[in-house]
C-alpha cells in the first residue's frame, strides 16, 4: 500500500524548499506573465483595430464574425505556444526542489528541447480549457455585452457543465510537464496517457490541494495583488512536491 503525504506536509516541504530562494522564482514567473501579457495585448490590439476599420468602412456583420473567429484561432495558437513555457517552469521548480542549479533561462527549455512534445502537451491543456470553459465564457460575455436576460440561463448552464467536465480532465493531465521531464523517452501522447494513469485515484488529492490555496488567494486580492508575487512560487513548489511524492510514495 502506498502512503502519500498529507497536504499540510507537502506545503511544509515546499516552504522549506523555497526558503531564501524566492527572488529567482518570482523573476521567472514575472517573466512568463510579462511575455504572455505582451503577446495577448498585441493580438487583442490588432483584432480591435482591424474590426473597427472593417465596421467603419461599412463591412457586413458576416465579415466581422469571420474576423472574430480568425482572431480567436490566432489567440488559441498563441496560448499553445505560450503554454510551452510551462515546461521550463516545471524544470525550474523541479531543479530547485531536488537541489539542482536553476536559472531563469529554464523558462525557454520547451522551445529548445523536446519542443514537439511540449507543444503536444500544451495543446492538450489549452484545448481542454477552450473546449470545456470556452462556451460558458462566450455566453457570459455575450450577456454582458447585450444585457439580454435570455442569455443568463444558457450561460450558467454552459459554465456549470463545462466546469464539471473540465475539473477531472484537467486534473488528469496536470502533471504532464513534470512527467515529460522525468520520462524523456516518451512521446507527447505517451506522456499524456502516462499522466492520466498516474493521476487515477490522485485527482481528488490534487483538487483538495488546489482548494487549500483559496484563503491565501483572497488575502492576496486584498493586498491589491502584491501577495501573489510570493504565493505563486510557493504554489508552484507545492505542486512540484506533490509530483515528487506521487512518483516516490512511501510503502506501508
Amino acid at each position: 500500500m502506498k502512503l502519500y503525504k498529507k497536504n499540510y506536509e507537502l506545503k511544509n516541504t515546499a516552504r522549506d524548499r523555497m526558503e531564501g530562494r524566492y527572488k529567482g522564482a518570482i523573476l521567472i514567473l514575472l517573466l512568463y506573465t510579462l511575455i504572455s501579457w505582451v503577446v495577448r495585448l498585441f493580438i487583442d490590439s490588432i483584432a480591435a483595430s482591424t474590426l473597427t476599420s472593417v465596421y467603419s468602412m461599412g463591412g457586413s456583420a458576416g465579415v466581422g464574425y469571420a474576423l472574430r473567429i480568425l482572431f480567436d484561432v490566432v489567440g488559441l495558437v498563441a496560448s499553445i505556444l505560450l503554454g510551452v513555457m510551462n515546461a521550463g517552469i516545471a524544470l525550474y521548480f523541479l531543479n530547485m526542489a531536488c537541489g539542482q542549479p536553476s536559472s531563469s533561462k529554464d523558462l525557454f527549455y520547451g522551445f529548445q528541447n523536446d519542443s514537439k512534445k511540449a507543444l503536444i502537451i500544451s495543446a492538450a491543456i489549452t484545448l481542454c480549457n477552450a473546449l470545456f470553459l470556452g462556451p460558458g465564457q462566450r455566453l457570459t460575455q455575450h450577456f454582458l455585452d447585450t444585457r439580454d436576460m435570455k442569455w443568463v440561463v444558457p450561460a450558467l448552464v454552459a459554465t456549470a457543465i463545462g466546469t464539471c467536465l473540465y475539473i477531472p480532465v484537467s486534473l488528469g493531465i496536470a502533471m504532464s510537464f513534470f512527467l515529460m521531464l522525468d520520462f524523456p523517452q516518451q512521446s507527447g501522447k505517451e506522456t499524456l496517457q502516462h499522466c492520466w494513469r498516474v493521476m487515477k485515484g490522485n485527482r481528488k488529492r490534487l483538487f483538495l490541494l488546489e482548494l487549500s490555496f483559496l484563503p491565501p488567494m483572497l488575502l492576496c486580492v486584498l493586498s491589491f495583488g502584491i501577495g501573489f508575487l510570493w504565493l505563486e512560487p510557493y504554489m508552484q513548489m507545492t505542486y512540484t512536491c506533490f509530483f515528487l511524492d506521487l512518483m516516490n510514495p512511501k510503502e506501508a
